[in-house]
């Protein structure tokens, strides 16, 4: 018998999690992201939350740099996507995997993590709209999480290339 709960996402999972950022999203773009940043060395995480051996939820945080100058890079992440199957959504799945991977990051010495979203939502995990950084995402959505006082407060933020897709 299978409890609920998250944990990283295994090769076979890949459908699955397709299956669930389809749902979400209504459309392809969500799960072609993620499956170009698999394909690009990019991930960094992908996190799983399932119910009796069944794929319910996931987020992805995938390689970001920040450049403090033109040649200096700080490895950060970012947050991209995040998805609950929409029968389950408002149920706290959404938190429970935010919350329980930024654990996992932490513990990993990850020092930043960016996220393009609703501040009503992230703002509970402690991200804040910010404007030190330079990026194409750059406004009311474009937050970040310092998980280490060491993390940069500012500098160009870029990508994987997967987003230039987007």
């Amino acid at each position: 018998m299978s409890r609920a709960g998250c944990r990283k996402e295994r090769d076979d999972d890949a459908g699955a999690i397709r299956a669930v950022l389809e749902a979400a999203f209504g459309g392809t773009t969500e799960a072609d992201l993620v499956e170009a940043l698999r394909a690009d060395g990019d991930l960094v995480l992908g996190w799983v939350y399932e119910d009796a051996a069944e794929v319910l939820g996931y987020v992805a945080y995938s390689r970001v740099e920040v450049f403090r100058d033109a040649r200096t890079a700080v490895a950060a992440v970012g947050l991209a996507p995040l998805a609950v199957v929409p029968d389950l959504q408002g149920e706290g799945i959404g938190s429970f995997l935010v919350i329980s991977s930024l654990g996992l990051l932490k513990q990993e010495n990850e020092s930043l993590v960016f996220v393009l979203g609703d501040p009503a939502y992230y703002s509970r995990f402690n991200f804040a709209v910010v404007d030190g950084y330079v990026s194409r995402y750059a406004g009311p959505y474009f937050q970040a999480l310092r998980l280490s006082p060491d993390a940069p407060d500012a500098g160009r933020v870029k990508y994987a290339k997967a987003f230039d897709k987007l």
